[in-house]
């Protein structure tokens, strides 16, 4: 695959379909190459696309050409340009953190007034720099996150992530594109540099394909970290990372496994930021909630508004298969068994609505909602439950508890067990 079409394979699943694109252009080759395979290509349409420049204040007059050379490229490519400048020396002494450091937090604080529901952000972060963060974060000794390293998507778009530094450097050379070198590339003070200046330089010498190898390290943690960190937990999946990997596990676990787009894993990515309860509603009546463990992801039966006439028998359903059949009278807790005959006509298999009231098995009549919140029946799961009702009398929780209406007796002649069996 050449590097255009992993350019537009990487845009394809993860760019929602309108918004701005700021694409981040610091000038460097790996950026020059970004920007011009997307307008070359038309991969996103011009109206759409701003080119992002930021200046750290770190190198005084190269800074300023630099941003000057964006600024030119923006024009001559017929794009907008937003620019703004830090200064990182300044802001790194009163955060009391390194420059480096400084740089990066200044640089996601600027993207997160950018960034919206529809708006994203492209960097030009490439193979080679995944391999360099998974080194730095290797030596600082870190743990299975950090030697995933960078993803595709996230905060911000890496459209160019699975191409190595040569591929860039070739695309830049066939097509004799202009760029500029910083300066602090060549400090080997910066640990990234140190890195990639004399750390790597070696290790390839002994070890050629050392890339490659840490490059496939990463995606195996990465699947591992999906799998531990993406788990169902009853009829729904916790999510304990933000990463598009783990919520894309996620996703298969519940059965999600069509019509998704780039900005439902954004959106769920994004509520690990937010407060618990605050949520996002995906495709096929799915809704992913933040919770104080994580985010969880489940079926959302409120949103599918379900209501169908009781009878004996198997219902498919969206979540499931609906099972009412006969069963000898008894009693037993685990499982929701009524007496037929006290059914009222006209009942039905509901979601829950509003105003719905119920009375349990040797209690009194209260609100519904009150009554699970005081069993402690976790919000997800009120939102996903199914109801036997007549008017706005629930007589069964399905799964849940049997009504005082409708319990068995020593006079039921008929009982009836309702379960729903949960598929995905």
């Amino acid at each position: 695959m050449t590097l255009p079409e992993k350019v537009k394979n990487s845009l394809s699943k993860h760019l929602p379909s309108h918004g701005d694109v700021y694409v981040a252009v610091s000038g460097g080759s790996d950026s020059a190459c970004l920007l011009d395979v997307i307008v070359r290509f038309n991969l996103v349409p011009k109206n759409r696309l701003v080119v992002l420049n930021f200046d750290h204040g770190i190198r005084g007059e190269e800074s300023a050409r630099d941003s000057a050379f964006v600024a030119d490229r923006a024009k001559s490519y017929g794009l907008r340009l937003v620019f703004e400048r830090f200064d990182v020396p300044a802001e790194s002494k009163k955060r009391g953190a390194s420059i480096e450091t400084t740089a990066r937090l200044l640089r996601r604080e600027f993207f997160a007034k950018l960034r919206s529901e529809n708006n994203v952000i492209l960097t030009a972060h490439n193979a080679s720099d995944r391999v360099e963060s998974i080194l730095m974060h290797l030596f600082r000794g870190s743990g299975l996150k950090g030697l995933v390293g960078m993803n595709e998507s996230g905060e911000v778009l890496r459209p160019l992530l699975s191409c190595s530094k040569a591929e860039i450097m070739e695309y830049i050379g066939e097509n004799s594109l202009p760029y500029v070198t910083d300066s602090t590339n060549l400090d080997d003070t910066y640990s990234r540099n140190f890195i990639r200046n004399r750390v790597l330089p070696l290790v390839r010498e002994k070890y050629p394909s050392v890339d490659e190898a840490v490059l496939r390290l990463a995606e195996n943690v990465s699947n591992t970290r999906s799998i531990s960190e993406a788990r169902m937990d009853g009829d729904s999946a916790l999510i304990t990372a933000s990463d598009g990997e783990t919520i894309l596990s996620a996703f298969s676990l519940v059965g999600l496994v069509c019509d998704y787009t780039g900005k439902h894993v954004r959106a769920v990515s994004e509520l690990f930021e937010k407060r618990c309860g605050a949520g996002v509603d995906l495709p096929h009546g799915y809704r992913a909630e933040k919770e104080k463990d994580g985010v969880r992801i489940y079926r959302n039966f409120e949103s599918l508004n379900c209501s169908l006439s009781f009878t004996l028998g198997e219902t498919e359903l969206p979540l499931g298969k609906l099972v009412a059949e006969e069963v000898p009278p008894f009693v037993n807790k685990t499982e929701t068994v009524a007496d037929y005959y006290k059914i009222p006509d006209g009942a039905v298999i509901r979601t829950r609505r509003n105003g719905d009231k119920f009375c349990p098995i040797g209690g009194s009549e209260k609100s519904l909602s009150d009554w699970l919140i005081d069993k402690k029946i976790p919000k997800y799961k009120r939102k996903s439950l199914l109801c036997l009702a007549s008017g706005q009398t629930v007589l069964m929780i399905i799964g849940v508890a049997t009504g005082e209406k409708i319990k068995i007796d020593d006079k039921t002649e008929k009982a009836v067990r309702i379960n729903l069996l949960r598929g995905r």
